[in-house]
């Protein structure tokens, strides 16, 4: 597969950009967090779509836009492949939209789902891949994202071994292994339960004759029983009818009671609210009696009608200090104005109009004109000067009668809350004494009911509380008697029912036990074959596969992370497990004691071989000339940046894409797309 063009919209930092590639080396070059990366999520969603825990909707769809969309150009196998995927926002969240796909001018629309089936039988990968939520092969052979190229090497051992068994197609083997465990522990379980059911049907020996002597018996005292529960039930219904009689009067005397009771209770609660609505009676009526208003003399429309003319007044005085102010600053304007003429006909020696000379006597004329303006000017100024303490008296006046009106006014305003709260306490008053006439009406009616019951309590006629009981136990002996006849009837069936069980199963016995040992000799044949033959043969297959891969990888691993060091004392191998073993000046020691540029250069190395070894081994993938590295030389010197390029080569791919922002790697590659960002919007600019 081989990228042509990738056009976005509506995508993180990206409103619209056409981003076009070309065979050899493309590098993706911008400052951090100016869209690059973005570029490689957008390709992966193209592909695949969003996957749940890996890439959303709401991580590729810009913040505000309703409708995003990413179209993907590719050619694989020589056909030319348009893929378009489109995000939309709904009431539940942003979801996929219906997307298409063509193929050498065909187009074809699809669901998510079935874009993601099409794409993964292009690129030849299997088909299992379309039910897992991850997808590990394009992952690890084609784009790693930046905080994955480390994961695998941190991995535990057997993680790591069961990526590699995905990545290879070979953990089918694994699967058979793992399938075939529990069902050999079943059948094993199966064979123990079989030869014990043949031990314990040979060892069982039944008597018919026996079993049907004992059925007779039983069929006789379930008769027997049957009789004696009838004669007893009938006794039972006669005395329960008569202590129902008696229950019944009983119940009646106690609902008596619990009336009288209840209407007692009623009487003594209205007793006590009567007592406190009083109590509050004469609380408000000494609250009423203790409102003190203060007279005023003042009638509130008359203060109204002052309070208006002076507000009237106030705008008088205010309109006046107005055209004061104006009239003041027409003079001094006036005298600015005069000054500067002055000024400028003292050193005018030519007429600016006619060109001839100014004379001393015509200057003197206009400066006697203006010096008049000026005196006026001022004499203007000075009575207007003479008129503001008058004005001011005027105001401070004013400002007297407007305070002696807000006393006034307060005292007003203070009567009418007093006013309103006596009225509220009046209503309060009438209210309660309504109340206190409801509860003495309810008074008088609870007592006569109370009355009523006492005498219908004294009258009722007493239940004979000795015959009661005797009558209660005499019941309930009878059916204690006559349950535990029901229980002896009972099991007596139940003896019946399990005699005919242990009948049938005599007859069965022998036809059983020949079943049993057929499935028992067939189990031991199935153990024998999983046992023997698929378990070694899904090891010794597994065991060479994973050998063949691991020297390989191996071998690139060794080769490549020693160009990117060039360091002698430091070298790398692979341990069985596939993990990177370290060894500097001639010791072992761990990853983590590494820096961040050799820690970089093992991962890289690491990830390089694993995606040479498994194009050299799935070549039936049609992404193996396509390779995409994400900030890949994190820590590296300029001199390990310079050793990227020969490790590349090696590879022979037909197209890689590196992103990053390594202003040094932009001299060895073919081509230099510029990514920048201004504000919240990226865009995507050629540059060789």
């Amino acid at each position: 597969m081989l990228l042509k063009a990738l056009s976005l919209e509506n995508i993180r930092s990206y409103t619209r950009e056409r981003i076009e590639f070309s065979a050899g080396m493309t590098l993706l070059a911008g400052d951090i967090g100016s869209g690059k990366s973005s570029i490689l999520l957008a390709l992966e969603f193209a592909l695949f779509g969003i996957q749940r825990g890996e890439l959303s909707g709401a991580s590729l769809l810009r913040h505000g836009a309703q409708r995003g969309e990413v179209r993907l150009d590719v050619e694989i196998s020589g056909k030319l492949v348009t893929i378009t995927r489109a995000l939309k926002k709904s009431s539940t969240g942003i979801v996929q939209d219906t997307g298409s796909i063509v193929i050498d001018g065909i187009k074809t629309e699809g669901t998510a789902q079935e874009l993601k089936a099409k794409v993964l039988e292009l690129l030849n990968y299997p088909q299992s891949l379309l039910s897992k939520g991850k997808r590990p092969l394009f992952r690890y052979t084609v784009y790693t994202p930046q905080e994955e190229m480390k994961a695998i090497i941190y991995e535990k051992a057997d993680e790591r071994l069961d990526t590699l068994r995905r990545l290879f197609d070979i953990d089918k083997y694994k699967r058979v292994r793992e399938n075939a465990i529990p069902l050999i522990r079943e059948l094993r379980k199966e064979e123990t339960d079989l030869k014990a059911r043949i031990d314990q049907l040979s060892q069982e020996k039944v008597d018919i004759d026996e079993i049907k002597m004992r059925l007779l018996g039983l069929e006789k005292k379930e008769n027997d029983a049957k009789k004696k529960i009838e004669g007893e039930k009938k006794t039972l219904a006669d005395e329960e009818k008569e202590l129902n009689k008696l229950e019944k009067q009983r119940f009646a005397l106690e609902d008596l009671k619990r009336k009288e009771a209840l209407a007692k209770h009623s009487l003594t609660n209205l007793q006590e609210r009567q007592e406190q609505v009083t109590k509050d009676k004469q609380r408000v009526e000494e609250q009423i009696k203790a409102v003190d208003l203060k007279e005023s003399d003042v009638d509130e429309k008359d203060l109204e009608a002052k309070h208006k003319i002076l507000i009237e007044a106030e705008k008088k005085i205010h309109a006046k200090e107005e055209e004061m102010l104006k009239q003041e600053t027409q003079q001094e304007s006036v005298i600015k104005d005069a000054n500067g003429v002055m000024d400028k006909i003292a050193t005018l020696e030519h007429c600016p109009t006619c060109k001839q000379d100014v004379d001393g006597q015509h200057k003197a004329t206009i400066t006697g004109e203006e010096e008049r303006k000026i005196k006026a000017a001022k004499e203007r100024l000075a009575h207007l000067t003479s008129l503001k303490p008058e004005l001011e008296k005027k105001r401070l006046q004013l400002e007297d009668k407007k305070k002696e009106i807000l006393q006034k006014e307060k005292l007003i305003e203070a009567n009418k809350v007093k006013l309103k709260a006596l009225q509220d306490q009046k209503d309060h008053l009438k209210t309660i004494t309504e109340t206190l006439a409801t509860l003495a009406e309810q008074r008088k009616e609870q007592e006569a009911k109370l009355k009523k019951l006492t005498v219908q309590v004294e009258k009722h006629d007493a239940v004979d509380e000795k015959q009661y009981g005797v009558l209660k136990r005499k019941i309930d002996e009878k059916k204690d008697e006559i349950s535990q006849l029901l229980v002896t009837l009972a099991e007596t069936k139940k003896d019946i029912e399990n005699l005919e069980k242990d009948l049938e199963r005599a007859q069965k016995q022998e036809k059983e036990k020949q079943n049993y040992e057929q499935d028992l000799k067939k189990k031991q044949q199935e153990l024998h074959w999983l046992n023997k033959q698929l378990l070694a043969v899904s090891h010794t297959i597994e065991k060479a596969l994973f050998t063949n891969i691991y020297g390989l990888f191996n071998e690139y691993f060794k080769e490549w992370f020693g160009m990117l060091m060039e360091d002698e004392t430091i070298t790398v191998r692979l341990d069985a497990d596939f993990a990177p073993i370290i060894v500097q000046n001639g010791y072992e020691t761990s990853i983590e004691h590494l820096s961040g540029g050799e820690k970089t250069s093992i991962a890289l190395a690491y990830r390089l071989s694993l995606n040479k070894v498994i194009n050299e081994f799935l070549s039936h993938i049609n992404t193996r000339d396509l390779l995409i590295l994400d900030e890949p030389t994190d820590g590296f010197s300029s001199e390990q940046l310079d050793r990227v390029r020969e490790v590349l080569d090696q590879l022979k791919l037909q197209q890689i894409v590196i992103v990053s922002h390594e202003q040094q790697m932009e001299g060895y590659v073919d081509k230099v797309i510029r990514i920048q960002k201004d504000g919240h919007e990226s865009s995507a600019g050629l540059h060789g």
